[in-house]
């Protein structure tokens, strides 16, 4: 039966909760040194609040608690997951990995976090100097994440890993923005990048005798493409090419004849203030037109500002959406 709220098909992929926009990184392909509102905490009773209503909602596939900073700085990461899984949610956290301890892992395993993705992206000293990271050294940051995967390997952690790549492919034409913009320019260097990374975590481990089968995987890999390359049933290799996305709300507004935007449709976002945005780019809050504070869920998927703008996607006219470089114009 086809499910609907007004235009919107249900049920919605993903919800992005930011817990927090506080960030211990100010990576070079993140807005967070342009990003101008207020940084903050979500507090607990609001998360739990969210989570109540996307329960009851039972037409959102996963919440992800990520849209900007770096959610395990928020200190009551532990309770909100927990709340989550006592309420049947699919639910994932994005990390940097930088703070993923072993007690962490645990703590999440024990609150039944089901899914951590760790944002790798620079996965050697020269592209890890992009990240802004003041407190820690790439030797210390490679050791945290190794240790992490180690562990979650070892101690046979209820737990699905992602580690996740960049690649930088045609970067003159993707990012115009940042021509010297450079992690993994080409399909030989993105492999390199995986084999290395795919040895460092599986050496010493229960699953070094697959270490054979997963470089084969590597070979394969294309850097103009999204790769996923599984080194067991709960860690896995993820690649995508970067984009601008800091200056995704800087762009001429433009009256587009065609174009597709996922917001609304695929995925929306709430910031740590309650603010709703269209999608998990809106790193500035500027397309939010009302406060989880003030509406349900529902109430804000059946609003006119939310339905006309699905509806004017739908009709490839009102909204501009230049790929890869623009996701909504208001």
């Amino acid at each position: 039966m086809d499910r609907r709220i007004g235009v919107i098909k249900l049920p919605i992929n993903r919800l992005h909760i930011e817990l927090t926009n506080a960030c211990n990184f100010s990576c070079e392909f993140c807005p967070d040194s342009k990003m101008k509102r207020k940084r903050g905490f979500m507090s607990v009773d609001m998360a739990k609040s969210i989570l109540d209503q996307v329960s009851e909602f039972k037409d959102i596939n996963m919440v992800l608690f990520h849209v900007l900073g770096e959610p395990t700085l928020h200190p009551d990461l532990i309770e909100i997951a927990g709340y989550a899984s006592s309420r049947k949610l699919k639910t994932c956290i994005t990390t940097n990995g930088s703070r993923l301890s072993r007690d962490m892992l645990h703590a999440l395993q024990k609150a039944g976090a089901r899914h951590i993705i760790i944002s790798l992206q620079t996965p050697d000293e020269r592209t890890f100097s992009m990240r802004g990271a003041k407190d820690i050294s790439f030797s210390e940051y490679a050791d945290q994440i190794t240790s992490a995967v180690k562990t979650l390997i070892d101690e046979e952690l209820d737990i699905e890993l992602t580690i996740s790549f960049l690649s930088s492919p045609l970067r003159r034409l993707i990012i115009p923005i940042a021509k010297e913009f450079s992690i993994a320019d080409t399909s030989k260097q993105l492999r390199a990048y995986l084999k290395l990374w795919a040895e460092k975590v599986m050496t010493g481990t229960t699953l070094e005798d697959r270490l054979p089968q997963v470089l084969k995987k590597i070979k394969r890999a294309r850097c103009f493409s999204q790769n996923r390359i599984r080194l067991s049933d709960r860690l896995s290799f993820e690649t995508r090419i970067v984009g601008d996305w800091s200056t995704h709300f800087q762009k001429r507004i433009v009256k587009a004849r065609f174009g597709y935007c996922p917001g609304l449709q695929e995925n929306f976002g709430i910031l740590w203030n309650g603010d709703y945005v269209f999608c998990c780019t809106d790193y500035e809050g500027r397309t939010s037109t009302a406060n989880f504070n003030d509406m349900s869920i529902r109430d804000y998927l059946s609003s006119g500002p939310v339905q006309e703008m699905v509806k004017g996607m739908q009709r490839f006219s009102e909204f501009a959406c230049e790929t890869g470089r623009l996701c909504i114009i208001l």
